[in-house]
């Protein structure tokens, strides 16, 4: 990621034109999934503690009810300047052990070109930017973006199995 004021930025949703993906599962327990997804994407997206932000959290708890709601930030570095992040929201509710959870993931391939100096800003530059962009680093983007395809349906396929799972015993 550049660390700079003034930024060039590029997005790509990474399923196009898909801009998000959602997973509805009915049936026991859909409150473990919240466990599930924080031990899921750490391995999968193969990414430390701090590249996992949890935006939101609120859960509340009745004699028989329970409904939650929790919103994730996972971003994954490929270079200096392109990343993924993805916005993994889970929400649902639970009466007598019986519920429906909503999980979905919003991801997203950013390129971000710095533009702070003069030299950054000049014309030449910009020329000269573009031409390696479409020359070099575009093939390069279209990698990550099928690695970050890849590693979304790979998550995507783990959490409908552990719905699975939770629903057979």
């Amino acid at each position: 990621m550049v660390w700079a004021r003034t930024k060039l930025l590029i997005w790509d949703y990474i399923f196009e034109p898909v801009k998000d993906l959602r997973i509805d599962i009915m049936g026991k327990t859909p409150e473990k999934f919240y466990p599930k997804i924080n031990e899921q994407v750490r391995s999968i997206f193969n990414i430390p503690d701090a590249y996992v932000q949890e935006k939101k959290y609120k859960w509340e708890k009745g004699k028989d009810m329970e409904s939650f709601e929790v919103e994730w930030e996972v971003t994954k570095v490929f270079d200096i300047f392109s990343y993924i992040t993805v916005v993994i929201e889970l929400k649902g509710f639970t009466i007598n052990g019986e519920g429906k959870a909503t999980i979905r993931l919003k991801p997203r391939l950013i390129t971000e070109y710095p533009q702070d100096t003069i030299w950054q800003q000049n014309i030449l530059y910009e020329m000269l930017r573009r031409f390696w962009h479409e020359a070099f680093y575009q093939k390069k983007r279209m990698e990550y973006l099928n690695t970050g395809k890849e590693l979304l349906v790979s998550f995507e396929q783990s959490l409908k199995k552990y719905g699975q799972e939770l629903n057979k015993g």
